[in-house]
């Protein structure tokens, strides 16, 4: 890729106008094809119009019409930023044009790299507000409906909203600073992040603020009383995805990279204001927080959340540890087989929607020209210093490697200077004798393939089945197998000769994805495991819901791999389980500190079981409320027109929805009961000694 920006940098980002016409197209047809390449080369035309290639221009349509005539291509080169706004207007400039062909039954589409880049951008300029919106509305709703005061409901978002234009001043100079890429996709998961830990950090706070003003008149000392409670809960629970956060950092993707301190940022913020801001906001407004249904002070009536539903779950969960425990895992164990139907996808073109028209043009040339054609692999030749590719000795180098890869069985065919119309065709050198007798470059040996300063070829290599599936990328280490024995051959070092291209690209990034699965993921759960272990001050409990979370995750994508088959869509996006475990478990780990803090605080004072049953009568609400709010904002991804969001959101609200609902209202309290005082070993805290020692727990 560096070779190619460097050597090819004055390159034009193609555009590809298709004409198709099921049964084939006519001589009207060619004629307007013909009349939209005049009109493209005319001074009509976008000035960034800089080349136009058409069936009448290449001998014998070179390529340019499909096998069985339905379809043909004008290529139009645009130069200038994909990222700039004269790039995105030559493109509508061309859509406009073909929109004004008047013809029925033919379809005139532009898509191409040109096209997909502008689509791509249109998508993502729309993200950030639209998500901003379903997001905020989605959170005030769930919060009115479960604290039934538009009062609390207010605070978080406010809080929220305050970091959000922070951290997104913050993201954007770190960005600046350290050349990290920031894109649509990056903002769009920090404002779920953010709205997600937000909303659950205050529920935390508001919760037992809300508690502990029925145990104490004053308001100030409740908000003492509940800082001292749920304070570190939330320091911890920010803490584990500041750690995940910059974990990331260590991933090899540039996506995962970026988005590293883009949730760091977000998030330590964010957790500060849930450790200042939020409680002074609480306390100022006291009692009418909550208003119209006001916490009144009655220290001596026992708390409503221990007689209702969640006292009910703990009586019934600790009364049968066993039972429970066996049902919810085989339960998720069930889901974990969807995963026997698990295929990713690494095509760009299925993350943007169908009737996308890049998509659709891309389709047109998936249905007309052979698989590979759409998405060829490009093969860099770089020639000794004093060589030029249209030499007679270049030509015959650049010839030997076009052969070299077209004797492989995967591939279909082969372009490059010396074979422009491929091996089947002409060589150039046997055109150039014939258009003039010199043997010296043929015409239009140039168009596109021979860098600026003449010393590198660029070959394209026709993949014989669609490029982007697993067992074409498979071939990829095979074809650079070829590029280093050929250059052996030929006289030229290995790195002379580099294969690149759309298919070698998501070679590499399916690589890279692997690796950081099995480099990033198990340092996120060694730290989750690390952060349990400090605040419970246990070895036993971080190890067995750090295998809880394991449990929920691949339960998660079993589930999310059977919902996204259902739904038609072609495999899961290779990056939705990297993320979706990220994710998880740095937010879903929220509820894990929250409930077995609470265990451990309520064990001070009441025998293990017991502690077990109050903390999750207690608790459960909250984190049921947490849950769905969290769920709610990751679901607000899935109205996005980007399948790899969709994706992701699905599977982090169906995760957080299983991990809320199951893992720690079911599974973790019978795995406390059944395991006893062992949860804490190698501490073994007694409520008798903690009396003795706790003037007011004595109390």
């Amino acid at each position: 890729a560096e070779l190619a920006a460097d050597r090819f940098a004055s390159d034009s980002t193609p555009a590809i106008v298709v004409f198709h016409r099921d049964g084939g197209l006519t001589d009207a047809d060619r004629a307007a094809a013909e009349d939209f390449a005049a009109w493209a080369s005319s001074d009509q035309a976008p000035d960034l119009v800089s080349s136009v290639v058409s069936p009448s221009m290449v001998p014998q349509d070179a390529g340019l019409v499909s096998p069985d005539g339905s379809t043909l291509t004008v290529i139009v080169g645009i130069t200038g930023n994909p990222a700039d706004e004269s790039f995105t207007n030559a493109v509508e400039a061309l859509r406009d044009r073909t929109s004004q062909i008047d013809s029925a039954d033919l379809t005139v589409l532009t898509g191409g790299p040109a096209g997909l880049i502008v689509d791509f951008v249109s998508v993502f300029s729309q993200i950030d507000s639209f998500l901003l919106i379903v997001t905020v509305v989605l959170v005030l709703v769930l919060l009115i409906l479960i604290y039934r005061s538009p009062v609390v409901a207010l605070v978080p978002l406010f809080a929220v909203g305050v970091v959000f234009q922070m951290s997104d001043g913050v993201a954007a100079w770190i960005a600046d600073v350290f050349g990290l890429s920031v894109n649509g996709q990056a903002t769009g998961i920090m404002t779920v992040v953010l709205f997600g830990a937000g909303t659950d950090y205050t529920l935390f706070v508001s919760a037992r603020f809300k508690e502990e003003l029925t145990r104490v008149e004053d308001k100030e000392e409740a908000m003492r009383r509940t800082m001292a409670g749920v304070g570190g809960a939330v320091a911890s629970a920010g803490g584990t995805i500041l750690l995940a956060a910059a974990i990331l950092l260590l991933a090899e993707l540039r996506s995962y990279q970026s988005l590293g301190p883009v949730i760091a940022i977000a998030v330590a913020l964010m957790m500060l204001a849930a450790l200042t801001l939020i409680p002074a906001i609480l306390t100022i407004l006291g009692r009418w927080s909550y208003w119209p249904f006001r916490p009144r002070y009655r220290p001596d009536e026992p708390q409503a959340s221990e007689g209702v539903v969640y006292g009910h779950i703990a009586s019934f969960v600790l009364a049968r540890p066993a039972t429970v425990l066996v049902a919810t895992v085989v339960l998720l164990t069930a889901l974990i087989g969807g995963m026997l139907m698990w295929q990713p996808t690494y095509d760009r073109l299925e993350s943007l929607p169908s009737d996308t028209e890049s998509v659709k043009a891309f389709e047109l040339l998936r249905e007309g020209f052979p698989a590979g054609e759409v998405a060829p692999v490009e093969v860099y030749v770089q020639l000794p210093d004093g060589e030029q590719v249209t030499s007679p000795q270049g030509l015959e180098t650049v010839g030997r490697v076009t052969e070299a890869f077209g004797n492989r069985d995967v591939v279909a065919d082969v372009t490059s200077p010396a074979y422009p119309f491929g091996l089947q065709g002409p060589s150039a050198q046997q055109l150039a004798q014939q258009s003039d007798g010199s043997g010296g470059p043929p015409p239009g040996a140039n168009s596109g393939s021979i860098s600026e300063d003449g010393r590198v070829a660029r070959i394209e290599v026709v993949l014989g089945q669609n490029p982007y599936t697993s067992s074409a990328l498979d071939t990829i280490p095979d074809l650079r197998s070829v590029a280093d024995n050929v250059a052996n051959e030929v006289g030229l070092q290995p790195d002379d000769i580099l294969v690149g291209g759309g298919p070698a690209e998501a070679y590499d990034t399916r690589e890279a994805n692997n690796r950081d699965t099995l480099v990033i993921l198990p340092l996120v759960l060694l730290a989750i495991a690390i952060v349990l272990g400090l605040l419970l001050r246990s070895v036993v409990a971080p190890i067995y819901l750090a295998a809880t979370i394991v449990f929920t995750y691949f339960s998660t994508l079993g589930l999310s791999v059977l919902v996204f088959n259902a739904l038609g869509q072609d495999g899961v996006s290779s990056s939705v389980p990297f993320f979706l475990f990220v994710f998880l478990n740095a937010l879903g780990v929220d509820y894990n500190i929250y409930l077995m803090s609470r265990i451990r605080e309520e064990s001070r004072h009441r025998e293990l079981r017991d502690a077990t049953s109050h903390a999750l009568a207690s608790t459960g609400g909250v984190i049921t409320s947490a849950g769905l709010i969290l769920a709610g904002t990751f679901s607000a991804l899935m109205t996005l027109p980007l399948q790899d969001l969709f994706q992701l959101g699905f599977a982090v609200a169906a995760g957080v929805v299983i991990d809320t609902f199951i893992t720690r209202t079911l599974i973790v309290p019978s795995i406390v009961a059944l395991l006893g005082r062992w949860n804490w070993w190698p501490a073994n805290p007694q409520p008798e000694r903690r009396r003795r020692s706790d003037p007011a727990a004595a109390d």
